[in-house]
């Protein structure tokens, strides 16, 4: 399993922006999506109010994830 970092980074060099616009909130709600989460962390309100990831991060993250 990837890192976040190693996540951003390959989404950043897809999109040509930088890693650090790449959120980390983004990748975990595409990995909540695909089931790749162990459980619900206990920081994230159960999921309500996060903020979901847009659509052109979205596949660029699910490609790098597969």
């Amino acid at each position: 399993m990837l890192t976040y970092k190693e996540i951003q980074r390959a989404v950043g060099q897809v999109l040509s922006v930088r890693p650090s616009s790449v959120k980390t909130c983004w990748i975990a709600d595409v990995k909540r999506e695909m089931g790749l989460t162990r459980g619900i962390a206990p920081n994230t309100g159960q999921g309500v109010g996060a903020p979901t990831c847009p659509e052109k991060y979205k596949r660029e993250i699910k490609k790098v994830l597969s």
